[in-house]
């Protein structure tokens, strides 16, 4: 537990570091351009609005997935227990089952030439 604990003080301590050398050196030249309202983007080219692509959403999802499975792995890394390893393989197998099931949905719905 200690172990863990000294990982997560230091990574935490090391972020906000790196992001205060980041404010300290980083140039300030604000410009009319910076300050001005963002709202939508460019404007439009044409009456008709492209659709998205959904396939790039699920891309991002299913990275925010992987990325939050492999965290929670990683809390059984210092973990002996049985029940632990139980919890994570049941966990794996949820999760496995979750993006194949999202991935034959995406199929489907490109072979039938939807864009939801």
């Amino acid at each position: 537990m200690e172990q863990f604990l000294v990982y997560a003080v230091g990574l935490s301590l090391a972020v906000f570091l790196l992001y205060f050398i980041g404010v300290a050196i980083a140039p300030y030249d604000p410009s009319s351009v910076k300050n001005d309202h963002f709202e939508c983007g460019l404007p439009a080219s044409s009456e008709q609005p492209r659709r998205a692509n959904y396939g790039y959403f699920v891309y991002a999802i299913m990275f925010i997935v992987a990325d939050m499975t492999g965290l929670f792995f990683a809390l059984f890394v210092f973990d002996l227990d049985r029940r632990a390893s139980i919890v994570a393989a049941l966990f794996a197998v949820a999760v496995a089952v979750a993006v194949t099931l999202a991935m034959r949905e995406i199929q489907r719905s490109q072979s039938q030439g939807e864009n939801p």
